[in-house]
């Protein structure tokens, strides 16, 4: 087995109470079957939490957040889970004691990440340069050398042209009611997704002006052309896998509208790094999405 590594991963470190956009919310939380026996039968006041916390259905057990209750009911007031304060983080169930880590396979090729709808994930793309490591069984190769992604498609055996792993920008008044138009069948996340989407396409004029005018700023004060690039690099790395069943057109196109949906609202609001956490929790960590994505772009 040969494992990619982004060289993010291994400074990857959870800001618990001092993230501003906790992950510990809007999703439903599939709990492992030897962790939900565990949560049935622990007493005192932790094991009634967690089993007034659980929905239990014909699928299994899971935590299910909703617009009502958004946030997790096992974290305390200072935003911090009541499960890691008791327990250590191996009182978790497997999904959360892994997230954001993600782990895609490809014949024996296990390319690694940490999720990009973790704060603390995107504060080290913008921070660090988007390099991979790689280890294997048989120490071929050196874990103290760094590659590119385009390295990484090499090792696929993709010959990929280098300017196909730069991003553009293109904003345009046609490209951007496409977009918007596509993105508007994805399952929403929760009801701000919805008004998002409605509010940029009721001004797709002023949205082409105000990110004109924003990409004009690379180097001066807004706009970072780097970041986007290895925002666009990286939607690409998560999704390699997909090449299985789709093609690299779709792959790129994906990746692409990905990161010009982040850069308008980017430039909307002025928070590029929330915008990114706020697309991949949308898209990317919805498997459905990514799907119904990739099948229109093949189309």
């Amino acid at each position: 087995m040969i494992s990619i590594y982004p060289t993010i991963y291994h400074t990857f470190q959870c800001k618990a109470d001092k993230c501003e956009n906790t992950c510990c919310q809007l999703w439903t939380i599939d709990i492992d079957e030897a962790t939900a026996r565990r949560y049935r039968t622990m007493p005192g006041p932790l094991g009634e939490s967690l089993r007034s916390a659980i929905t239990v259905d014909d699928d299994g057990s899971h935590f299910v957040f909703t617009d009502k209750k958004p946030y997790c009911p096992l974290l305390n007031e200072q935003g911090l889970c009541k499960v890691v304060l008791e327990l250590g983080e191996e009182g978790l169930c497997e999904t959360c004691h892994m997230h954001p880590r993600f782990y895609k396979y490809i014949e024996d090729l296990e390319l690694c990440g940490v999720g990009l709808a973790c704060e603390a994930s995107v504060e080290l793309l913008e921070r660090d340069a988007l390099q991979f490591t790689i280890e294997d069984d048989d120490n071929e190769f050196d874990t103290d050398e760094t590659i590119t992604l385009l390295n990484v498609f090499q090792l696929l055996g993709l010959g990929l042209e280098p300017e196909l792993l730069q991003y553009t920008p293109t904003p345009s008044a046609d490209y951007y009611a496409n977009l918007l138009s596509l993105y508007k069948t994805t399952e929403p996340i929760d009801a701000k997704w919805t008004v998002q989407l409605n509010d940029l396409s009721a001004r797709i004029s002023i949205l082409v002006d105000t990110v004109t005018n924003y990409v004009k700023t690379d180097g001066k004060t807004q706009y970072d052309a780097t970041f986007f690039n290895k925002v666009y690099q990286y939607i690409l790395y998560r999704q390699i896998d997909m090449l299985a069943d789709h093609s690299l057109e779709a792959l790129l196109d994906y990746a692409k509208d990905g990161t010009e949906y982040i850069l308008m609202t980017g430039a909307i609001n002025g928070k590029p790094l929330q915008q990114v956490a706020r697309w991949s929790q949308q898209i990317e960590y919805d498997e459905d999405n990514v799907e119904l994505l990739l099948q229109n772009y093949d189309a």
